[in-house]
């Protein structure tokens, strides 16, 4: 049974299990980062798009499979257990986590627009909130939020970003590594 072709001690190749989502992760962080400098020179501040339709979720799933997909199929002999499937997705989102966090740590220091967009966006988010809106919301959610926008930092928002890629990224990686594995037969 073949659960590493290579090793780290053979002093050969790099374990494949790190090696490959590496080099997928470093690409979903570029994508992810290109898209949240498009969007934000667009008009639109990234930040202030639903989660859910954040296009980092697609780049997660499709690089993630991808990146199961060839070590199972190309260094490991076609066979991948849950347990290295969750590792390799870990240092995926490891890496595209810090790469994004840089990223956009860069891009709110070169541009002081990146955070006071996005408080003036929040403030007037508040301002436009219907009556039934401010009413579901709550008064003192609504005053907190008006006391926390102003103390907003680029580090805050980069974590902030890094920290969703955490969540979303866990359970994609689930849901993947099982569709992906495959255990050998027992005869």
């Amino acid at each position: 049974r073949v659960l590493f072709r290579s090793s780290m001690a053979d002093g050969k190749k790099m374990n494949p299990i790190v090696m490959v989502p590496l080099r997928w992760g470093i690409i979903s962080a570029e994508l992810s980062l290109l898209s949240v400098v498009t969007i934000f020179y667009l008009g639109k501040h990234p930040f202030w798009i639903f989660p859910l339709f954040d296009i980092r979720i697609i780049f997660i799933a499709i690089f993630l499979f991808f990146a199961l997909r060839e070590i199972r199929d190309f260094h490991l002999d076609g066979i991948l257990f849950f347990w290295q499937g969750l590792m390799a997705s870990a240092v995926l989102l490891i890496v595209m986590a810090i790469i994004t966090y840089l990223g956009i740590w860069v891009l709110g220091s070169l541009d002081s627009g990146f955070v006071s967009e996005y408080i003036q966006t929040g403030f007037e988010q508040i301002r436009n909130l219907s009556p039934d809106a401010e009413k579901q919301i709550g008064g003192p959610a609504i005053e907190e939020m008006r006391k926390i926008l102003p103390a907003t930092t680029v580090g805050w928002m980069a974590k902030r970003y890094a920290l969703q890629t955490f969540v979303f990224g866990t359970f994609i990686s689930i849901i993947i590594s099982i569709i992906i594995r495959r255990q050998p037969t027992m005869l």
